[in-house]
């Protein structure tokens, strides 16, 4: 078994500037499909996660909320 471990490692290319390009894609694209599954940390950005100084949440306006109406009459207010 130990003989066939030994040629399969020397199989490996480790030479070749295209065997590290491909393994480089390779992690890139491992880490970009298994960011979004691990946790993120709490940091003092949490009031706008994607922002980087945190501070660009409490800069936008308030959205404005209006009443339902169904032919020009009030619905209900919520």
């Amino acid at each position: 078994m130990d003989g066939n471990l030994m040629i399969t490692l020397a199989a490996i290319p480790i030479d070749d500037w295209q065997f590290w390009l491909v393994t480089l894609v390779a992690i890139a694209a491992l880490v970009a499909v298994l960011r979004p599954l691990l946790p993120r940390r709490k940091g003092s950005n949490a009031a706008c996660p994607g922002c980087p100084s945190g501070a660009a949440k409490s800069d936008t306006p308030q959205v404005k909320r209006v009443d339902l109406t169904i032919g020009g009459k009030r619905v209900r207010r919520g």
